[in-house]
């Protein structure tokens, strides 16, 4: 069963330990305790379900260690492993819902931040921490855009 826990933004391990997930890593320390204010460390047993397809909220997850499938409709399309892959940021962006399911295969241990509250304040560093969640957004999809059009080319080779 998921478990939650706030982090203390004060607390010099915490800040340690976010800075060791590389989108975080560059970040000024009163950056990092933002961020670290509008998360929660959230752990998963194998086949509980992260993110259920369908569903709109506003959660941005950075993986710190796991297993993870990726599915739509029922069907496998990928895995998430490395220490601070992301995921969640599609519906953030568009405000659409879940494109995929995402199901703990592993223990997994996650850093959950709710991006809503960006929506709800006005500080300089809120607003800061906006705009590094929007950079480290596009480095995602832009990565996720090239090896899209590595495997259409592929295909396209293939079939010509």
């Amino acid at each position: 069963m998921m478990r939650e826990h706030e982090f203390d933004p004060t607390n010099a391990e915490t800040l340690e330990q976010f800075r060791r997930i590389p989108a975080f890593s560059s970040l000024e320390e009163s950056m990092i305790q933002e961020v670290v204010r509008m998360s929660r460390m959230r752990k998963y047993d194998p086949g509980e379900l992260i993110i259920r397809e369908g569903d709109y909220d506003a959660w941005v997850f950075f993986l710190i260690k796991g297993d993870l499938k990726i599915s739509v409709k029922g069907v496998e399309v990928g895995s998430i492993r490395r220490l601070g892959d992301v995921f969640g940021e599609m519906g953030i962006i568009d405000g659409s819902p879940r494109s995929a399911s995402i199901e703990a295969l592993t223990p997994t241990l996650v850093v959950a931040v709710d991006a809503s509250i960006l929506d709800r304040q006005t500080a300089k560093d809120t607003y800061l921490v906006q705009s590094i969640l929007y950079r480290i957004f596009c480095e995602v999809l832009a990565v996720r855009v090239r090896e899209l059009d590595k495997r259409l080319t592929e295909l396209t080779a293939s079939k010509g």
